[in-house]
């Protein structure tokens, strides 16, 4: 799948003031198709200290500006948020921001230099498709099944009935007795 079916920017009005509201090197909104239309938003502060202090004001933003102009349900409930920073973020922070709750699911990318294709890709294919998982499924032959003849002759004389215990346990006590005697 292209980059361009997979995420689909949305251009928006309110892009200008998000320019001037927050201090980000990057971010762009978009859908990815997948059971329906998934919005994803891809932001990268200028630093970590600007993303740990207005992370919550940007997802406020989203929040009031953008989700009430989603008419879809499945798209306002499957709304992601990833975060992108150059660095290692303090557990507690990268804890804060992914277990809020508030309005949209929150990822944080570490470690990451630069946004492109290739990288949005992976991130969508990671946290939301799924595409990156392998499946290896083994098959093993199994050998064919063969009737037993001592089994058959018993089962044959009882009328196994899942009702009545009784039987169960006469076909039980036959096999037992036929085997019994064999060793």
């Amino acid at each position: 799948m292209s980059q361009r079916e997979l995420f689909n920017k949305m251009e928006l009005e309110m892009t200008g003031e998000i320019d001037s509201a927050f201090e980000l090197n990057y971010w762009s909104i978009g859908k990815v198709h997948f059971g329906g239309e998934v919005i994803v938003c891809i932001v990268k502060f200028k630093d970590d200290t600007i993303l740990k202090n207005q992370w919550k004001e940007f997802n406020s933003y989203l929040t009031a500006k953008f989700i009430p102009l989603v008419k879809d349900d499945y798209s306002r409930w499957n709304f992601y948020v990833f975060y992108f920073s150059n660095s290692t973020l303090g557990k507690a922070l990268k804890y804060e921001i992914e277990n809020n709750k508030f309005s949209s699911r929150k990822i944080v990318i570490e470690n990451n230099n630069s946004i492109t294709k290739k990288e949005i890709e992976e991130v969508i294919a990671e946290h939301i498709t799924n595409d990156n998982i392998e499946i290896n499924v083994e098959n093993k032959n199994t050998p064919t099944f063969k009737k037993n003849a001592s089994l058959a002759k018993i089962l044959e004389k009882v009328s196994l009935n899942k009702k009545n215990d009784d039987e169960l346990q006469v076909a039980l006590d036959l096999i037992e007795k036929t085997y019994s005697n064999e060793i």
